[in-house]
């Protein structure tokens, strides 16, 4: 059996603090009402800590009246009539007319978290935004996305999945799922999180991919529902619109495959140059996720933008590309951060997704890519999935081995962790 999520420190949910304050429970003036929905039955279980690896202490009957007095990522801990307090998966509480009751947010504590999973070579990212346990108010809402799903399809080696199953439940709601291009290091692990979640919607970026693998991913895809309600299909970046994650976000679609190949090279740099680039703004702070959008081929210098870089640079919204923290595209490699990006984004933090799979006797990131952005801001900070696994002589066969980033925002400030092998490091210097 697995340790509990919430004991473990690689393994946490949210930070302590916030945690705390929600186990108290913000200030309410009447504490949210929730009824057990039917689809529970035969009873929904308590348990005395935000995940299935606890012993449930009890078995709540549909309909029974519960209050919600705490939260936790697909979890709400609730009052039960005798006053025993305990948590719920959310997907099966449904709310009451004193849902409604008015919250005092501590938003200090509102964090949002942004979890980019250690899945080898590959993106696997996860995103959580904060929840006032008052559904339905627009603001603070719970939600759940997930970008890319890493490269294995197998349930045993998604890390992806397995990441996020201690965290919830079978059959927790996934309100979005980006695939940021078809690219096999990208999508295939999204393959168990439609297996085993509820997803509402779906972006891709309308890149013309062929093959059987993909035609079966998006066979998937199209074949999702919840509830009896289909899957909302976003294709192209015409069709994404602005996602509504709560209103204390301001969420962009800054770019995606823009129905041509003119100007974005051809084979893999063109399906990386297909990729969804996704900003999240809250408050004073911002989060830039690039997929594997690129700048540059290999040889070419670094200060002469082309590809999705240059477009992204010339777009009448490049001012929104500058950012606390960014998810460098294309695992760090020397075709992506150009000198003028790098300019643009100036972020603080740097996030590498990468693994141990050599190109060309080469493994990514590029220490030149890394190099450009210390040498840009000395102060700014770089973490990796593939943390160590050099020193450690891992290879592709276990080189998804904890190595987790989680990105911490409460709008006003940004904190992040980084573990390597599932143990906590400290980043102390800009090391390429």
């Amino acid at each position: 059996m697995r340790s509990p999520a919430w004991l473990l420190p690689a393994r946490v949910l949210m930070s302590l603090p916030a945690m705390c304050a929600l186990a108290a429970g913000t200030a309410v003036a009447q504490a949210p009402g929730y009824i057990v929905q039917q689809s529970a039955a035969p009873c929904l279980r308590i348990r005395p800590s935000p995940t299935t690896d606890a012993e449930a202490t009890s078995c709540v009957p549909p309909g029974t009246l519960v209050q919600a007095v705490g939260v936790a990522a697909y979890w709400r801990q609730v009052r039960l009539a005798d006053g025993s307090i305990g948590w719920a998966a959310k997907k099966f509480l449904e709310p009451t007319d004193s849902a409604g009751a008015v919250v005092e947010t501590d938003e200090e504590n509102a964090w949002l978290e942004v979890h980019v999973v250690d899945v080898g070579q590959g993106d696997a990212i996860w995103i959580h935004t904060f929840d006032d346990n008052v559904p339905g108010n627009g603001r603070y809402e719970g939600k759940n996305i997930v970008i890319d799903g890493g490269p294995d399809v197998a349930d045993a080696k998604n890390q992806f999945l397995q990441y996020l199953l201690t965290r919830a439940h079978e059959g927790a709601r996934i309100d979005a799922m980006i695939i940021t291009h078809p690219h096999a290091d990208h999508y295939p692990g999204a393959e168990g999180i439609l297996k085993h979640f509820d997803v509402h919607e779906y972006y891709g970026s309308g890149y013309p991919k062929d093959g059987p693998q993909w035609a079966a991913f998006r066979a998937q895809v199209d074949a999702e529902s919840s509830d009896g309600v289909p899957i909302v299909e976003h294709i192209g970046l015409d069709s994404f619109g602005t996602p509504d994650w709560g209103s204390e976000l301001k969420v962009q679609f800054l770019y995606a495959y823009p129905g041509t190949p003119d100007g974005l090279g051809s084979g893999n740099t063109l399906e990386n140059n297909a990729s969804i680039v996704l900003r999240i703004q809250y408050g004073t702070q911002s989060i830039l996720l690039m997929g594997d959008a690129e700048g540059k081929d290999r040889d070419d210098p670094p200060n002469q933008p082309k590809y999705a870089e240059r477009l992204l640079l010339q777009s009448a919204d490049s001012s929104a590309l500058h950012s606390t923290v960014l998810k460098i595209a294309h695992h760090g490699s020397e075709t992506s951060s150009t000198l003028p990006f790098i300019d643009a984004v100036d972020p603080k933090y740097i996030l590498v997704s990468s693994g141990r799979k050599p190109f060309n006797h080469r493994f990514l990131p590029d220490a030149t890519t890394l190099a450009r952005y210390c040498a840009h801001n000395p102060a700014a900070r770089i973490y990796r999935t593939d943390q160590d696994d050099e020193s450690e002589g891992r290879t592709v066969a276990d080189d998804a081995d904890g190595d987790n980033i989680i990105v911490r925002t409460n709008g006003h400030v940004t904190t992040v962790e980084a573990y390597s092998s599932g143990q906590h490091i400290t980043q102390t210097a800009c090391v390429p």
